[in-house]
């Protein structure tokens, strides 16, 4: 019987096993995160649905990160947020979820694992794992993160729209408020004619 690899406390699945142990070669030969350039994804082609890719941006307003590339899973669960600044797509919840640890990775070089459950309904959740593997640029620094999703694949089967954990646009702010307006003077006027 062969042990479940496992990172901070948590187990990987098959494919984050993968992506881990090409990470950690790649990592031993150097003593710090791997450069980009190095990694090989024609070795870890089974991880990429559910993989997706971070540039790491530095700058005035701090490290941000920007949704890159992304495995057809990914886009299943969280919907398109292809060339986008991930505080652009989450919302305020979800991001302080996962902001830590990317932050952390970051900047530490170091690889990180995190559980996530996302509420659905009253009754119902969404729960993954993510892998978070950096990697540097040039001058040593991390320019991207490598993330890895284990998602069940029968709840992801299940979904019938993206996980509702994007940040409102304003547009559609302004249709949920109208809508409501609309219901509640809809309300008010049917209240005057059998009232």
């Amino acid at each position: 019987m062969t042990e479940t690899p496992e990172l901070d406390g948590l187990p990987l699945d098959q494919r984050q096993t993968l992506a881990y142990q090409q990470w950690k070669e790649l990592s031993l030969t150097t003593g710090m995160p791997p450069r980009q350039r190095e990694f090989r994804p024609d070795r870890i082609v089974r991880t990429l649905p559910a993989s997706m890719l971070l540039h790491v941006e530095r700058g005035d307003a701090g490290v941000r990160f920007r949704q890159r590339l992304e495995g057809r899973f990914v886009t299943l669960a969280f919907g398109d947020g292809m060339g986008r600044l991930i505080e652009d797509i989450y919302n305020d919840e979800y991001l302080f979820d996962l902001m830590p640890r990317y932050l952390e990775a970051a900047m530490t070089g170091d690889p990180a694992m995190t559980r996530c459950v996302v509420a659905q309904d009253k009754d119902d959740s969404f729960s993954f794992t993510r892998l978070i593997l950096p990697f540097a640029g040039n001058d040593g620094k991390v320019n991207r993160l490598f993330v890895v999703f284990h998602f069940d694949p029968i709840a992801l089967a299940r979904l019938s729209a993206p996980l509702k954990i994007h940040r409102q646009t304003l547009p559609e702010l302004a249709r949920r408020a109208y809508g409501q307006k609309a219901a509640h003077l809809s309300h008010k006027s049917d209240n005057r004619k059998f009232g």
